[in-house]
């Protein structure tokens, strides 16, 4: 018998003003509204794989779609094969996948928004580090930062995995001063997922 896909397309309008950001990094805040998007979420019968794949802004650099779309089949395949890395969204009362399948990604959209949380001379960067990435803690969209480009696919599984952690509410110190930073976020991703 034939394992039938059903697609659903679910479309979302996000608009964001304000709050806190979560990047891989440091935390920064700011307000950005993007256009319209549509997500697509699959769902298949019973005992077979549904293929997970991100929905990525058209007016992504190819080479940072590339890393992206590499990394994030890599960070999949943890969640779905490595036990401990799925818990991480089951403490948090998601679903792992179904989290990733949600997410929306969008190059950084402007050059100030680069320059305040991408760039190693950021003055939210915390100890010279580059973010690759940043989240809204409970939102769908993650903001990719240019140089997400130079990375290797371990290093962008580990980002997609901690952007995915903060759109399942995930918080972050310095904001949430009783949080982890966003290094021991990191550290922990690649410690549960085997990284």
């Amino acid at each position: 018998m034939k394992a039938r896909l059903i697609v659903v397309c679910v479309f979302a309008m996000s608009v964001l003003s304000g709050g806190s950001w979560a990047a891989d990094s440091s935390e920064a805040a700011g307000s950005i509204t993007p256009a319209a998007v549509g997500a697509v979420m699959v769902a298949t019968a019973p005992g077979v794989e549904a293929p997970v794949n991100p929905w990525i802004h058209p007016e992504m650099p190819k080479r940072v779609r590339a890393t992206l779309e590499a990394g994030f089949e890599l960070a999949v395949h943890r969640v779905r094969e490595v036990e401990s890395c799925g818990d991480l969204f089951n403490r948090l009362g998601a679903n792992g996948l179904e989290t990733l399948s949600t997410g929306l990604y969008f190059p950084v959209d402007s050059y100030r928004r680069e320059v305040e949380v991408c760039g190693r001379n950021s003055a939210t960067s915390s100890e010279g580090a580059e973010n690759l990435a940043y989240t809204t803690v409970g939102g769908a969209p993650t903001w990719i930062c240019r140089h997400f480009a130079r990375v290797s696919t371990e290093t962008a599984a580990v980002a997609v995995i901690h952007e995915a952690l903060h759109h399942a509410g995930l918080t972050e110190r310095p904001h949430d001063r009783m949080a982890m930073s966003s290094i021991e976020i990191t550290r922990m991703v690649k410690r549960a997922c085997e990284f």
